[in-house]
């Protein structure tokens, strides 16, 4: 029996280090499950406060991206109006140019071959230009150009008039 109760003692022994070591177990896995718990709620707040501050960065670029639109709308139609008054000084630029009517008298190989022109050009130099490329194409190259008189202001650079001239006799 003596072995009986050594055995017995043995197994309560070994019983109650198992219960203990169930206990410590048990402790150590309630302690790491409160760290646990306690660092899962930690992450929580974190994430928590990570979506808020995703929520307002994205609210920040929503207001960012409406003024960026704003900005680009303004400078397209500033651009444009820009555009437009160039445009509108170009033409009035034109319009407001100094062409005159001019007079030019020329004289052919005979004294009855002479031509009176009346030009538009900027000014007696375009003028004579003007006369000479006619006189070319037409063949009366050994044409000269006698008389130039400035007449009139206009808009435009055209011969107007051809006309042979009358000899006072």
């Amino acid at each position: 029996m003596k072995d009986n109760s050594s055995s017995l003692k043995k197994t309560k022994n070994i019983d109650s280090l198992g219960n203990s070591l169930i206990v410590a177990t048990t402790c150590n896995l309630c302690r790491n499950n409160k760290v646990y718990i306690s660092e899962l709620d930690s992450l929580e707040k974190e994430e928590q406060r990570l979506l808020v501050e995703r929520k307002h960065l994205l609210d920040t670029l929503d207001e960012l991206q409406s003024k960026f639109e704003v900005v680009s709308d303004k400078k397209r139609h500033l651009l444009a109006e820009m555009e437009r008054n160039i445009v509108s000084k170009q033409q009035n630029t034109v319009s407001e140019s100094s062409y005159k009517l001019f007079s030019i008298v020329t004289w052919g190989s005979s004294w009855t071959d002479g031509l009176v022109f009346t030009v538009l050009a900027e000014n007696d130099v375009w003028a004579k230009e003007v006369v000479r490329q006619w006189l070319n194409s037409n063949g009366r190259e050994n044409h000269r150009i006698d008389k130039v008189m400035a007449l009139v202001s206009r808009d435009v650079r055209a011969i107007v008039n051809v006309g042979a001239q009358l000899l006072d006799v």
